[in-house]
């Protein structure tokens, strides 16, 4: 049950952001540069150590109509820009981010991972798969209901998502 309230969640959050990156919702405007800010994130591995450089630059963004401007408006973006740089920003909501930065591809895939967690979790709720003592996976399979119809169902759902999430993730 945990499996499903988790997939039910991640799409939920997910769905309206990916809706917006599809529809192309935002402002279009300019950020003009008044300073920049590196920072370092520091990831260790098994084996090395690795240090990624984020850029956060602040300034004033101004719609590309006119519409609306803000001050002192802080954006994350790839590299680090020189004072009175514009940059392309776009205004979603309460966020300034980079039209590069949106990414319906990620958002595509969490949601294809959603679909595959909701089958797994509808099999384990039909067979009692996954609980403490509980059956295994070959016993689990002929506990389901129609298991002729059911199993080829719920398998396809399953690896039809992971497939779609790895399309998403590496295609868009």
């Amino acid at each position: 049950m945990g499996l499903l309230l988790l997939a039910a969640v991640a799409a939920a959050v997910t769905i309206p952001e990916l809706r917006s990156e599809l529809a192309g919702e935002g402002i279009d405007g300019t950020l003009t540069v008044s300073s920049c800010e590196t920072h370092t994130k520091t990831r260790y591995g098994t084996h090395r150590r690795t240090t990624e450089l984020k850029f956060s630059c602040t300034g004033t963004w101004t719609a590309e109509h006119g519409e609306a401007t803000y001050q002192d408006v802080v954006v994350q973006t790839s590299s680090r820009f020189e004072t009175g740089v514009k940059v392309p920003v776009v205004h979603v909501d309460d966020t300034f981010e980079q039209p590069q930065d949106r990414d319906p591809g990620r958002d595509a895939a969490i949601l294809a991972l959603c679909l595959s967690l909701t089958a797994f979790s509808v099999y384990c709720l039909l067979t009692g798969f996954g609980v403490r003592n509980g059956p295994g996976f070959a016993v689990s399979w002929q506990r389901l209901p129609a298991p002729t119809v059911t199993g080829p169902l719920l398998g396809g759902i399953f690896v039809l998502g992971i497939l779609a999430a790895l399309v998403c993730a590496l295609a868009l």
